[in-house]
């Protein structure tokens, strides 16, 4: 697994996907769509987003992120973002005890059968690393026999459609 409590809680969301909620644009791209427009906005991805954000809101209401030591987590934009692609989702930490509020992850979900749109993500997730400086970047694949390239600093997850679980890339 991981010693990463934000990639536990990511895992724990994405093996609560349900296939047909999750697969309601389709499960992948044919060959003939992975460079469309669509394609490139990441249009069949959609309905994979919703319900993952779905499950981890489930989570949240379970305090599964303070249990993991995370404090209070919520989703927000960055007003410091670069221009240019940005992630799907935006995780900050709320501050405590009259502190400061945090970046936590960015965090993008994308077809292994979108290969642009797959090089485009990792390369925003390893941007926002860096400025603005999230701590975690993780991309989520999602499909069959996947496989990922690396990028600086940005953590992979293959959510396998037929096996219906996500892993951790080491």
């Amino acid at each position: 697994m991981t010693d990463d409590p934000f990639l536990t809680l990511l895992v724990e969301a994405l093996n609560l996907l349900h296939p047909r909620f999750a697969a309601a644009d389709g499960p992948a791209y044919s060959p003939a769509d992975a460079d469309t427009p669509a394609a490139l906005r990441k249009e069949r991805e959609r309905s994979y987003l919703f319900e993952f954000y779905h499950q981890f809101r489930r989570l949240w209401d379970k305090a599964l992120p303070v249990k993991l030591g995370l404090g209070h987590v919520v989703v927000q934009t960055d007003p410091a973002a670069p221009a240019g692609r940005r992630p799907d989702l935006l995780f900050w930490q709320l501050g405590e005890a009259g502190g400061p509020d945090r970046r936590l992850a960015a965090v993008s979900l994308v077809f292994a059968s979108n290969p642009t749109a797959l090089a485009a993500d990792l390369a925003a997730l390893a941007r926002f690393r860096t400025t603005p400086g999230y701590p975690t970047a993780a991309c989520v694949v999602i499909g069959r026999e996947v496989e990922v390239p690396p990028a600086d600093g940005v953590a992979r997850i293959v959510y396998d459609t037929d096996r219906r679980s996500a892993t951790v890339l080491e």
